[in-house]
């Protein structure tokens, strides 16, 4: 089993606060309950997740009960510092830990549980899940979401990963560098190469190649599972994302 630790410190000084009022996008209200309280339900219905850890400011922690989370911890004052913070409070008897975001309005235990089984079974360093567009599109129809094509096929990026405890501690550094060059294309491509990065733009790169470029960053064992669940990569980031998520979260619920 794993632990999980939940990000949910997402601030929005855009379209979503101006339309709503609410500035912490966790606390966006879908189907009835916030969007955290709906990403721990899942959390805690998925048979893979022992502890769940919560990383937020005190505004999201007030609104979760007790029964939801097993450990609160602050937000700091960066997502790096949140990620290791929410590891180093996780059980030090696991060794593996599922970190996901806490905007997720729609994810389910069956997600959960899906990622953790194929992580189990790739046993990587970083197990990151992939999603592809027609799945995505067949459960959020009108969604909009940044895709990259592989010879596999086209793909969006999931809002969980699935890491070794130890490769987070060791390389708290290189995750910074990394996420700090997340929407730099110039950094991003110093990092990669180019000649990486003109095979991503010419969809000539398959996942195999995306794995093994991003393992020998990181001086570790990548792995990208493919998930049938596209909720797992469903978050709110813009106004039209809170509205497509509360027009399909009745449907959600039923399942």
């Amino acid at each position: 089993m794993l632990d999980a630790v939940v990000l949910a410190g997402g601030v929005d000084r855009g379209e979503i606060a101006e339309e709503t009022g609410v500035v912490y996008r966790p606390l966006l209200e879908v189907g009835g309950q916030s969007i955290v309280q709906r990403v721990l339900a899942a959390l805690r219905g998925a048979t893979s997740v022992d502890r769940v850890v919560l990383v937020a400011p005190n505004a999201v922690q007030e609104v979760v009960g007790e029964e939801a989370v097993d450990v609160r911890v602050a937000a700091g004052e960066s997502f790096v510092d949140n990620i290791a913070n929410g590891v180093a409070a996780a059980s030090p008897e696991v060794d593996s830990v599922l970190i996901i975001t806490g905007d997720l309005p729609l994810l389910t235990p069956a997600a959960v549980n899906d990622l953790a089984q194929q992580a189990e079974a790739v046993r990587a360093d970083v197990v990151y899940p992939i999603i592809a567009k027609d799945s995505c599109e067949r459960a959020f129809p009108g969604g909009k979401r940044t895709y990259v094509t592989l010879r596999e096929g086209t793909f969006t990026g999931g809002n969980g990963v699935v890491m070794a405890r130890s490769f987070i501690q060791e390389r708290r550094p290189l995750i910074q560098q990394l996420f700090a060059a997340r929407k730099n294309p110039i950094k991003l491509a110093s990092m990669f190469g180019l000649a990486f990065i003109f095979g991503l733009l010419t969809h000539r790169l398959t996942l195999a190649d995306l794995e093994a470029r991003a393992g020998e960053i990181i001086g570790g064992r990548v792995a990208a599972v493919i998930s049938p669940y596209a909720e797992l990569g469903f978050d709110v980031d813009k106004l039209a994302d809170l509205n497509l998520a509360r027009q399909v979260a009745e449907t959600f619920d039923k399942v």
